[in-house]
């Protein structure tokens, strides 16, 4: 239990993690830029594939799988 519980962060904490809106990981999860499960009506978020996404220093941005070619991630 405790191993399941320490893969998933919830929605708001990967937001926080990833220096974004909520909507925005939504928008991540749904195209498959990061991965979680929905249970309930409650999205949870792999650790792993938030820590994947977070940028060495906060200046580079998120850049490792943000695609989307918006202006607030730093990725072209």
């Amino acid at each position: 239990m405790c191993e399941t519980e320490d893969k998933y962060i919830s929605l708001a904490q990967a937001a926080q993690a990833l220096e974004t809106t909520e909507t925005r990981v939504l928008m991540m999860l749904k195209r498959k830029e990061l991965w979680g499960k929905l249970e309930d009506d409650i999205w949870s978020v792999e650790r792993e594939s938030v820590q994947a996404c977070r940028p060495s220093s906060p200046a580079e941005g998120i850049t490792s799988c943000c695609g989307s070619g918006c202006s607030g991630c730093g990725g072209d």
